[in-house]
């Protein structure tokens, strides 16, 4: 299935940003991001028969139409890191131009689909298949019930690097010994119960530092954004969807959890999480994120979000092996793709469905 309606579109892909009125350029710019919105913003994509709310978090694309209606406000934030601002009864199109010449690379390791992950192991969390731009990373792995204490190994080929004992199920990584560069590195929990992550017992579930010419751009980039005074949610999207454009997605995850346990109530964060927990094959974890993503555009009456939400919970369900579910999921996102016009969505969950 196309993974664009998983809000997973790294912000490379050139654009001219115009005014409708006008149908000319106004100013060089890329795809963007909604990061703030006043108001009632409505978006209408390509193929879509209408109009509709749309919130922040959600990614644009050429060809999109962005209206802030009466006393609304909306910024973007477009892939050179520049806001622009939206105001009152104004429209922008985004129409398409040439790709760079040098997009962002994209790297890592996609764990194959598989069926649900056994919640008695203490399976990793992060990180895992992904890239590093810390070297003091957060281990993260899942509690197993009965179990007091963790042995925590970080393996480079069958070495052991670092070791340590905790009775939480979180650790950060001290930095020493530092992590190298051109290194396959994995986690490996064992309990004092016998359970350990090593069942699991999948290829592609470790982690490396990112080159140093790529992570120095996503240093300059994160500096960049951190000197734009965002509001705190805004700036936690935004460096999300820039650490997912280079692959490092435990950092992505990080970001993004602090915002979940904050409370936060936009649909677009869970539905992130979601697309990448399904994305490094936690499946668990991917349905609570998914579902609540759910919850949260239906509140707010998020038709895109829903749709978006749906999908991901039926690919899910797809890929543990519970196909009723998956259908159920499945038929609401196609119905929902449908009532936006998004033929072309809606024609891929009909013949999966078919």
């Amino acid at each position: 299935m196309n993974s664009r309606w998983k809000w997973y579109f790294p912000l490379v892909l050139s654009l001219v940003l115009a005014t409708a009125e006008r149908g000319t350029a106004s100013n060089a710019a890329t795809a963007g991001l909604i990061v703030e919105t006043e108001g009632k913003v409505l978006l209408k994509r390509q193929g879509w028969l209408d109009y509709c709310p749309t919130f922040v978090g959600t990614q644009l694309y050429p060809g999109d139409e962005l209206l802030a209606e009466s006393g609304a406000t909306v910024t973007v934030l477009c892939a050179d890191l520049t806001p622009l601002k939206l105001s009152s009864g104004e429209t922008w199109y985004l129409a398409d131009s040439n790709p760079p010449e040098n997009p962002q690379p994209r790297g890592g390791r996609k764990v194959p689909p598989r069926g649900d992950i056994n919640p008695l192991i203490p399976y990793i969390i992060s990180p895992r298949s992904t890239f590093l731009v810390t070297e003091k990373p957060t281990l993260r792995w899942n509690g197993v019930p009965g179990a007091t204490r963790y042995k925590v190994s970080v393996m480079s080929d069958e070495d052991v690097l670092w070791e340590e004992e905790s009775t939480a199920t979180e650790i950060v990584y001290p930095g020493e010994p530092p992590l190298e560069l051109g290194v396959d590195y994995l986690l490996i929990v064992n309990t004092d119960t016998g359970a350990s992550s090593c069942e699991e017992n999948l290829p592609s579930l470790g982690f490396s530092l990112l080159d140093e010419t790529k992570a120095t751009l996503v240093r300059y980039s994160v500096e960049r954004l951190t000197n734009l005074n965002l509001a705190s949610e805004a700036l936690a999207l935004a460096l999300a969807h820039l650490y997912i454009g280079y692959e490092l997605k435990a950092e992505a995850q990080e970001t993004l959890e602090v915002l979940v346990k904050q409370g936060n109530q936009t649909a677009a964060v869970y539905s992130t999480l979601g697309a990448l927990y399904e994305d490094v094959g936690l499946s668990r974890l991917a349905l609570t994120r998914y579902s609540r993503a759910a919850e949260l555009s239906v509140a707010v009456g998020d038709l895109e979000g829903q749709a978006v939400a749906a999908a991901g919970l039926g690919e899910v369900y797809q890929t543990i092996g519970n196909i009723e579910a998956a259908k159920h999921w499945l038929t609401q996102a196609r119905d929902k793709f449908a009532a936006l016009g998004d033929t072309e969505r809606m024609k891929e969950l009909e013949n999966w469905l078919n």
